[in-house]
Protein backbone atom coordinates (compact mmCIF):
# COMPACT_ATOMS: atom_id res chain seq x y z
CA UNK A 1 0.00 0.00 0.00
CA UNK A 2 1.26 3.30 -1.18
CA UNK A 3 0.00 6.96 -0.30
CA UNK A 4 0.92 9.85 -2.77
CA UNK A 5 -0.23 13.29 -2.72
CA UNK A 6 -0.46 16.47 -5.05
CA UNK A 7 -1.91 19.93 -5.51
CA UNK A 8 -2.42 22.02 -7.91
CA UNK A 9 -3.81 26.09 -7.94
CA UNK A 10 -6.15 26.92 -10.81
CA UNK A 11 -7.50 30.00 -11.15
CA UNK A 12 -10.96 29.73 -11.71
CA UNK A 13 -14.03 29.44 -8.57
CA UNK A 14 -14.39 25.75 -6.90
CA UNK A 15 -17.75 24.94 -9.48
CA UNK A 16 -16.01 25.40 -12.48
CA UNK A 17 -13.25 22.89 -11.87
CA UNK A 18 -15.75 20.62 -10.21
CA UNK A 19 -17.53 20.60 -12.96
CA UNK A 20 -14.48 19.97 -15.17
CA UNK A 21 -12.73 17.39 -12.68
CA UNK A 22 -15.74 15.54 -12.20
CA UNK A 23 -16.96 14.89 -15.94
CA UNK A 24 -15.71 11.63 -16.97
CA UNK A 25 -16.54 12.78 -20.62
CA UNK A 26 -13.81 15.22 -20.15
CA UNK A 27 -10.72 13.19 -18.55
CA UNK A 28 -9.61 12.54 -22.52
CA UNK A 29 -9.11 16.31 -22.86
CA UNK A 30 -6.42 16.46 -19.52
CA UNK A 31 -5.56 13.11 -18.62
CA UNK A 32 -2.47 11.29 -20.10
CA UNK A 33 -2.62 7.76 -22.06
CA UNK A 34 -5.36 8.77 -24.01
CA UNK A 35 -8.00 6.83 -21.93
CA UNK A 36 -11.24 6.31 -23.52
CA UNK A 37 -14.09 6.22 -21.45
CA UNK A 38 -17.09 3.77 -21.21
CA UNK A 39 -20.09 1.98 -19.52
CA UNK A 40 -20.85 5.55 -17.57
CA UNK A 41 -23.33 5.43 -15.36
CA UNK A 42 -24.45 8.24 -14.13
CA UNK A 43 -23.00 11.81 -14.07
CA UNK A 44 -19.43 11.29 -12.48
CA UNK A 45 -20.05 13.93 -10.13
CA UNK A 46 -22.68 11.86 -7.81
CA UNK A 47 -22.37 9.04 -5.55
CA UNK A 48 -22.95 6.04 -7.11
CA UNK A 49 -21.71 7.40 -10.19
CA UNK A 50 -19.34 4.81 -12.18
CA UNK A 51 -17.24 4.38 -15.60
CA UNK A 52 -14.39 2.21 -17.24
CA UNK A 53 -11.24 3.72 -18.13
CA UNK A 54 -9.39 2.19 -21.03
CA UNK A 55 -5.54 2.89 -21.96
CA UNK A 56 -4.27 0.06 -24.03
CA UNK A 57 -4.44 -2.94 -22.18
CA UNK A 58 -4.85 -1.44 -19.16
CA UNK A 59 -8.60 -1.35 -17.82
CA UNK A 60 -9.98 0.40 -14.68
CA UNK A 61 -13.48 0.63 -13.13
CA UNK A 62 -13.90 3.77 -11.35
CA UNK A 63 -16.65 4.28 -8.93
CA UNK A 64 -18.15 7.56 -6.96
CA UNK A 65 -18.36 6.54 -2.94
CA UNK A 66 -18.91 9.97 -1.55
CA UNK A 67 -19.48 13.75 -3.36
CA UNK A 68 -20.21 16.83 -1.83
CA UNK A 69 -20.09 19.38 -4.99
CA UNK A 70 -18.05 21.24 -5.26
CA UNK A 71 -16.03 20.28 -2.30
CA UNK A 72 -15.12 16.87 -2.26
CA UNK A 73 -15.24 14.15 -3.98
CA UNK A 74 -13.88 10.29 -2.71
CA UNK A 75 -13.48 7.36 -5.56
CA UNK A 76 -12.77 4.23 -5.55
CA UNK A 77 -10.97 2.50 -8.46
CA UNK A 78 -10.30 -1.81 -9.43
CA UNK A 79 -7.56 -1.12 -11.83
CA UNK A 80 -5.77 -4.38 -14.39
CA UNK A 81 -3.53 -6.45 -12.48
CA UNK A 82 -5.44 -6.16 -9.32
CA UNK A 83 -4.34 -2.37 -8.42
CA UNK A 84 -6.81 -0.27 -6.22
CA UNK A 85 -6.93 3.31 -5.92
CA UNK A 86 -9.08 5.19 -3.27
CA UNK A 87 -8.55 8.86 -4.33
CA UNK A 88 -10.22 11.71 -2.34
CA UNK A 89 -10.05 15.08 -3.99
CA UNK A 90 -10.09 18.33 -1.92
CA UNK A 91 -11.13 21.31 -3.46
CA UNK A 92 -10.81 24.88 -1.65
CA UNK A 93 -10.70 28.59 -2.33
CA UNK A 94 -7.17 30.02 -2.30
CA UNK A 95 -6.91 33.65 -3.47
CA UNK A 96 -8.84 33.96 -6.16
CA UNK A 97 -8.45 30.47 -7.61
CA UNK A 98 -9.06 26.82 -6.26
CA UNK A 99 -6.48 25.01 -4.82
CA UNK A 100 -7.27 21.23 -5.64
CA UNK A 101 -5.43 18.86 -3.27
CA UNK A 102 -5.72 14.76 -4.42
CA UNK A 103 -4.71 12.45 -1.64
CA UNK A 104 -4.12 8.41 -3.51
CA UNK A 105 -4.12 5.38 -1.63
CA UNK A 106 -3.06 2.56 -3.23
CA UNK A 107 -3.10 -1.03 -2.86
CA UNK A 108 -1.96 -3.97 -4.86
CA UNK A 109 -1.88 -8.05 -4.68
CA UNK A 110 1.09 -9.52 -2.64
CA UNK A 111 2.20 -11.66 -5.31
CA UNK A 112 2.95 -8.32 -7.51
CA UNK A 113 5.13 -7.06 -5.25
CA UNK A 114 8.08 -5.09 -7.50
CA UNK A 115 5.70 -5.25 -10.08
CA UNK A 116 2.84 -3.62 -8.63
CA UNK A 117 5.18 -0.85 -7.13
CA UNK A 118 6.06 -0.25 -10.96
CA UNK A 119 3.01 0.09 -12.38
CA UNK A 120 1.92 2.03 -9.22
CA UNK A 121 4.70 4.83 -10.14
CA UNK A 122 4.29 4.90 -13.51
CA UNK A 123 0.76 5.56 -12.99
CA UNK A 124 0.96 8.03 -10.41
CA UNK A 125 4.39 8.84 -10.14
CA UNK A 126 5.02 13.06 -9.18
CA UNK A 127 6.15 13.72 -13.24
CA UNK A 128 2.51 12.30 -14.54
CA UNK A 129 0.52 13.37 -12.06
CA UNK A 130 1.90 17.02 -12.53
CA UNK A 131 1.58 16.76 -16.08
CA UNK A 132 -2.15 15.49 -15.86
CA UNK A 133 -2.94 18.69 -13.06
CA UNK A 134 -1.25 20.93 -15.64
CA UNK A 135 -3.50 19.79 -18.29
CA UNK A 136 -6.12 19.87 -16.16
CA UNK A 137 -4.94 23.73 -14.66
CA UNK A 138 -4.57 24.69 -19.01
CA UNK A 139 -7.91 23.53 -19.84
CA UNK A 140 -10.07 25.37 -17.26
CA UNK A 141 -7.84 28.17 -17.44
CA UNK A 142 -8.20 28.58 -21.60
CA UNK A 143 -10.68 31.74 -22.56
CA UNK A 144 -13.85 30.09 -23.59
CA UNK A 145 -14.30 30.38 -27.51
Amino acid sequence: MGVIEHSVWIKAAPQAVWHVYTDPRRIPEWETGSPVIEDLGGDGASAGSAYTSRRRALVARTSVIESEPPRRLVTHTDASLGLRFDVTSELSTDGDGTRLRLRVVTSWPRGLGVLGRVVEHALLGGREAAKELGNLRALIEAPSP
